[in-house]
């Protein structure tokens, strides 16, 4: 083992895709100097995050890590949800992401692998920052009155480096958070079969298509090229092949052609969904950012925006502490803590709405579909919670309240079809969460205090 001299650097950061990068570019603007370690630069074709929100954009822009040339993809407007009960060749919802100060808001779609790949590139031509590729922290030992010490391996060679912070941008199943003993809550939803066809067919051309199925939710939209990428959930127990199937009969018909013509020549890409949630995001000098911190349910697709929105929260907060960063660290952890509660709450709310099969559930889609199609400032308010724009607590507790009344815009329909009863149970279901998320937030706001 050879040793380092210590002050060589301030900030070590275990990962370079999107979260590791961003967390570099950012504090490298404080004038820290940064040295990202990233194992594997080349995962090859895998199925992870590719849709960047308009915040997630704005702040790679701010960064310096995109310009106008960005990697080649595709412009999103927004999401088309095709709920499953209204029908074969019933059209969507479309909830764009609007205007802000004037502006266009548009998001973009760039295949994974090559994001990650033009990010590290980008970020280790920044002045304080090094890389080091094919390196990975395999040790971590806590001394008094330092912090934790890493062990780095590279080349070979292990060096132990003390820091000033320690970051952990190594994805859901972080293995610093599990080097420093930060344990989590782990929830397997379901898996995910990916594949690419030709976008000939694509619907809404420029959205993000969302198909919502009792056997899941999936997923279409434009990668660039020509191409369009395409997701199926399978839920826990399901066969993967009568999971597609059940999906497909809800797909246009020349979509579904096209699909099922890549199906016919090979296997698929898979993933797993999972939530998880660890019990701090801090601990001594060690900070968790992106999917290391946290991640849910994919159905909001703001897994990388999130990730970005870290970088800048870590930099605000040493930038608002002088550089003190034991204090910021606490800063860090009360806003993070704050941003995942009402990204978490969200997706669970959502996924649960569109894919339960109780009156209950089927109650609450419909007035969040109702919500959408009757209120031009409640589709704005949507996407500024879905696409992390908003991400108070505060307003999902009162957009909540909001979907909930639509119910009685519904209650003839229910009462027609002889679910008066069903109805109730379903309102009283609405009130009773309604007063949670209240209740949410005052305690996440006197926890702020």
């Amino acid at each position: 083992m050879s040793s380092i001299e210590l002050g060589e650097w301030d900030v070590l950061i275990a990962g370079g895709s999107v979260a590791g990068s961003a967390a570099a570019a950012a504090l490298s603007g404080l004038g820290l100097r940064v040295l990202i370690v990233e194992p594997d630069p080349d995962p090859g074709r895998r199925l992870a995050g590719e849709l960047i929100h308009p915040p997630g954009i704005d702040g790679l822009l701010e960064l310096g890590l995109i310009h106008d040339d960005v990697p080649q993809g595709s412009v999103v407007n927004g999401f088309a949800i095709f709920p499953f009960n209204d029908g074969e060749g019933a059209p969507a919802t479309l909830l764009p992401y609007g205007e802000i100060h004037g502006r266009q808001r548009c998001g973009r779609v760039i295949e994974h692998t090559l994001l990650k790949s033009h990010l590290l590139e980008t970020v280790r031509g920044f002045e304080r920052v090094s890389v080091w590729l094919g390196a990975r922290v395999t040790g971590m030992e806590h001394e008094d009155g330092k912090g934790y010490v890493a062990t780095v391996t590279h080349e070979g060679t292990e060096t132990r480096m003390e820091v000033r912070l320690i970051i952990g941008a190594d994805g859901p199943m972080s293995q610093l958070r599990k080097m420093v003993g930060i344990s989590h809550e782990t929830q397997r939803y379901s898996g995910m079969i990916g594949l690419e066809v030709e976008d000939t067919h694509l619907p809404n051309p420029g959205y993000g298509n969302i198909f919502l199925n009792p056997a899941g939710v999936s997923y279409a939209y434009g990668i660039g090229g020509g191409r369009a990428r395409v997701m199926f959930e399978v839920l826990k127990g399901a066969d993967s092949k009568e999971s597609i199937r059940d999906h497909l009969r809800l797909f246009p018909a020349p979509f579904r052609g096209d699909i099922e013509a890549v199906l016919a020549q090979g296997k698929p890409l898979a993933a797993a969904n999972y939530c998880i949630v660890p019990e701090a995001s801090v601990k001594a000098n060690v900070a968790l950012v992106g999917d290391a911190r946290g991640c849910c349910h994919p159905l909001t697709a703001s897994g990388i925006t999130a990730a970005v929105k870290d970088a800048f929260v870590m930099r605000d907060a040493l930038q608002a502490t002088g550089l003190n960063f034991e204090a910021a660290l606490k800063r860090y952890s009360v806003q993070c803590g704050r941003l995942q509660l009402t990204r978490r709450t969200l997706a669970e709310e959502l996924r649960e709405a569109f894919l339960a099969q109780t009156p209950e559930a089927e109650l609450l889609s419909q007035c969040i579909f109702s919500y959408w199609r009757n209120s031009p400032k409640g589709r704005q308010a949507s996407m500024a919670l879905l696409s992390t724009l908003d991400s108070s607590i505060f307003s999902l507790a009162s957009q909540y309240t909001l979907v909930g009344l639509q119910a009685f815009r519904l209650l003839p329909q229910w009462l027609g079809a002889k679910m008066g009863g069903d109805w109730f149970r379903g309102v009283a279901q609405l009130v009773s969460k309604s007063l949670k998320f209240q209740q949410d937030a005052l305690n996440q706001a006197l926890r702020a205090k």
